[in-house]
């Protein structure tokens, strides 16, 4: 029997007396019943070359003493005395230290081993995994990044798609979540469709070699049986890794191991996970089928990617339609585009509206014709709900097609007194505006008059004498009950007016309108206010905004038809306007591009860089890109921390390469040439009518040429007083300024005839002497001030989401700029991104 040091049951009764040293040694509070570590015991202070026993208390029973055992066993039944664990966690403390500082080096790095685990707690094995998930939502994405390393497990949580859906969103980016249940859907499919397909396939190898023998069949059915467990065996033990890995593996778990678990759970021991993918890819890693995710750590990656791209202008230049095929579009310059994800839709002079489709840059269909002027203003939406677009003309009409066949729905012929220069519409009401100085308001679903958005205040439905107020729908209706003589009718004589049927409503005065069915696309109100053009509008709600050359921005309740605020800070007129709701955007002839807040009417900030009218603008909560007669498109970034707007690229459609396209008569000419050519042909057209320049728009700039494209659009945008003055200055100035270009023009010519007849020179003569080409001569200066003055490219209409800015000019192609640039994987998450202005202007 081995002699304890101490007692099972009670402390030792060694005195402080007895053992002087132990306060001196020790430096040990004294107690009771304590005995000090004496000078016997050796402190090993590295390798000490002799083992120290540590004291031990084993059980005493002499079936236990007469057995034969192992030092493992024997250690695993050392008790702690009563006595010891009733001290402090101090004294505890420090009688710990002291008995470890007895153990050899080899000992100490072993029991460091066992105190690792419960010094480092994995909470990702202990934790349920909402609160695991919850904790690692507060790690930074660079963190979460870091986190995924650590281990499978840890993997498969940092990289769990509402974490990075959050982070995402955080950046203040938007993601189209019907594309998001669209793609999840469909990968849901497939992977059942490919689950039956494995099982048909299954089920057919077994058939085929069903029942060699009783022996075989038994195996075979066993061995099939086993596969079956072990394959649902995986996927439970993949889900249970991702609900939480922790759960299974706690009720499996001994007493000390669930309150310091040292060994991972038993998912990972008994099965292997699956390999995670390397390259990041657009559905969950780790998950295989079961279910299929969209990986947002994928799309959070791909975005940051785009935003870089913008930020230091890496973009992909394009155009439509395709250079393969330059037949397929528009004979003369565009004034109206609208894409989106899959469509875009593009209305030109030459009176017609294409739709392409953006993946190939190809016409899809024949062009819609309908309008007898140009198509300066269109809408469309594709989904299957709505199927339409609506486009507005110079020839005063507005037209309705259905978007997937071409069919024309409805015409309103005479929507103004003058051209539609900008629409807008949503569910329920299509707003109009025009050069006449009104805003115009149609219903697009037939209005009954118990429906709440029935026009009861609508002067433009019931004139002058506003609606009866003793129609029981009114909202001011209040009924009115007619008492007779008592002879003509029993009682008291009451009458309700309106048994008859509501033919009785206007006895009294029969001019008034009767309220009834309102059909679609009946004007339901006009809105009365600006002293000039009304270029832009934006529907928002209930709520529209309009700009106009009167300089004013004005805000209208769609409802009633009332301006509430109206916004000054333009010092010309307005050309284009943005609103969302909250901040308003807008560009002038002044050069200027400015913010203003819905609520307080502020002028928010000023962007000066243009150097002509700014004539197309949209916006969004950090990015401004607008595109002006001076044939620039700018992109502005606002700063987060300061909120200031910095300017950021430029972009030239001038600088995109000119497609040839075939010429019936006189061969190969670029675009440019063509224009020219039909600048002149106008010009010579004017000429035989007696040199009689027709009334022309702002958008119809292109009519009176280049030179006096400029000088007219500024005309147009003045306030109306001076609208005629400003006109015939404007026509005088542009005479001017188109004599000048022709006689440019000439000399440019004869310039390009004399440097080609000296380069053949040159080139004559080094293949008779063989002596190396001289450089090319320098471009001349008035060629290249000519170059600048064309006006060939001056931007009308421009839209941008986060990928794509799209613009259309005085060119009969539109010119895109992809912001992709070509990286595989910014293309392919791309579709679910949302970056543009939530309403296209």
């Amino acid at each position: 029997m081995c002699a304890s040091p101490y007692p099972s049951s009670r402390p030792p009764t060694t005195t402080p007396a007895a053992n002087p040293s132990a306060q001196s040694t020790n430096q040990l509070p004294t107690f009771g019943s304590t005995q000090s570590f004496g000078s016997g015991s050796k402190v090993d202070e590295g390798y000490s070359g002799e083992e120290t026993q540590t004291p031990a208390t084993y059980d005493e029973s002499p079936e236990r003493s007469g057995s034969m055992r192992s030092g493992a066993d024997r250690a695993s039944d050392v008790k702690i005395p009563a006595w010891m664990t009733g001290l402090n966690d101090a004294l505890r403390e420090e009688y710990a230290y002291k008995l470890v500082r007895t153990l050899p080096t080899s000992h100490i790095a072993s029991l460091v081993d066992r105190l690792v685990p419960i010094l480092h707690l994995d909470f990702i094995q202990i934790l349920p995994s909402e609160l695991s998930l919850q904790i690692l939502s507060y790690l930074p994405p660079k963190s979460l990044l870091d986190a995924s390393l650590a281990s499978r497990v840890w993997r498969r949580y940092a990289l769990e798609p509402s974490l990075w859906k959050n982070l995402y969103k955080a950046q203040g980016w938007e993601a189209d979540e019907g594309e998001v249940r669209n793609f999840e859907n469909e990968m849901q499919s497939r992977a059942e469709e490919e689950n039956r397909r494995r099982e048909n396939q299954k089920r057919t190898e077994e058939g085929k070699q069903w029942p060699p023998n009783s022996s075989m069949a038994s195996s075979s059915f066993s061995q099939t049986s086993n596969q079956a467990i072990y394959s649902q065996a995986m996927d439970s033990e993949e889900q249970l890794e991702f609900t939480g890995p922790s759960q299974t593996a706690a009720n499996n778990l001994s007493e000390d191991d669930e309150m310091y678990p040292t060994r991972p759970s038993v998912t990972s021991q008994n099965f292997d996970p699956p390999p995670l993918t390397i390259a990041p890819t657009l559905t969950t890693p780790g998950y295989g089928v079961n279910p299929p995710r969209l990986n947002w750590a994928f799309l959070f990656k791909s975005r940051r990617r785009l935003d870089e791209n913008w930020l230091h202008n890496r973009c992909t230049p394009f155009q439509i339609p395709h250079p393969s095929y330059p037949h397929e579009g528009h004979r003369e310059c565009i004034y109206t585009i609208q894409y989106s994800s899959k469509y875009l839709c593009s209305g030109s002079r030459d009176k017609s509206i294409r739709v392409w489709n953006v993946k190939t840059r190809r016409l899809r269909g024949q062009p819609l014709i309908g309008h007898t002027g140009s198509v300066l203003c269109l809408q469309f939406d594709e989904s299957p709900g709505e199927d339409v677009i609506i486009s507005g003309s110079s020839d005063a009409s507005v037209i309705v097609w259905r978007f997937s066949t071409g069919e024309r729905l409805q015409t309103i012929p005479k929507a103004h007194e003058e051209s539609v220069l900008n629409l807008r519409f949503s569910k329920k009401w299509l707003v109009t505006c025009s050069k006449d100085k009104l805003i115009k308001i149609w219903n697009r679903t037939p209005l009954e008059t118990q429906d709440p958005d029935y026009p009861w205040h609508s002067k433009l439905v019931f004139g002058p004498g506003k609606a009866p107020l003793n129609h029981p729908h009114h909202p001011n209706y209040q009924p009115q009950w007619n008492i007779q003589e008592p002879s003509a009718s029993s009682g008291l004589g009451l009458q309700n007016p309106f048994a008859q049927g509501p033919a009785n409503f206007i006895t009294r005065t029969t001019q008034r309108v009767v309220p009834k069915t309102l059909p679609v696309y009946t004007a339901v109100n006009a809105l009365q206010g600006h002293a000039a053009a009304v270029n832009a509008i934006q529907l928002n709600g209930n709520e529209i905004v309009s700009a106009s050359g009167d300089r004013v921005i004005k805000l209208w309740n769609l409802r009633s038809g009332m301006c509430e605020k109206t916004y000054l800070g333009h010092q010309k007129g307005i050309a284009c306007i943005q609103f969302d709701g909250k901040t308003i955007v807008s560009g002038s002839s002044d050069q200027t591009i400015r913010v203003f807040d819905r609520e307080t009417q502020a002028e928010l900030a000023t962007l000066r860089g243009h150097s002509a009218l700014v004539r197309t603008v949209q916006a969004t909560r950090n990015k401004i890109v607008s595109g002006s007669y001076d044939e620039t498109v700018r992109v502005w970034r606002r700063e987060e921390d300061t909120g200031e707007w910095i300017p950021g690229p430029v972009l030239r459609q001038a600088h995109m390469p000119q497609p040839v396209v075939n010429h019936p008569n006189n061969g190969p000419h670029t675009h440019a040439q063509l224009q020219m050519n039909a600048l002149q042909q106008f010009q010579s057209n004017q000429m035989n009518n007696g040199g009689v320049v027709p009334d022309v728009q702002m958008h119809q700039v292109q009519q009176v040429g280049a030179g006096m494209a400029g000088a007219v659009a500024a005309a147009q945008l003045l306030p109306n007083q001076h609208h005629h003055a400003a006109h015939h200055n404007a026509m005088h100035l542009g005479q001017q300024m188109q004599q000048q270009l022709q006689q440019q023009q000439q000399q440019m010519q004869a310039l390009h005839q004399q440097q080609q007849q000296q380069q053949q020179q040159q080139l004559l003569q080094q293949q008779q002497t063989q002596v190396p080409a001289p450089p090319p001569m320098a471009v001349h200066p008035l060629q290249a001030q000519a170059h600048q003055v064309t006006g060939l490219h001056r931007v009308f209409k421009l839209q941008f989401d986060a990928r794509w800015i799209i613009c259309c000019s005085q060119d009969s192609r539109i010119v895109g700029w992809d912001y992709a640039d070509g990286e595989e994987g910014i293309i392919e998450a791309s579709r679910f991104f949302v970056g543009g202005p939530t309403n296209q202007g």
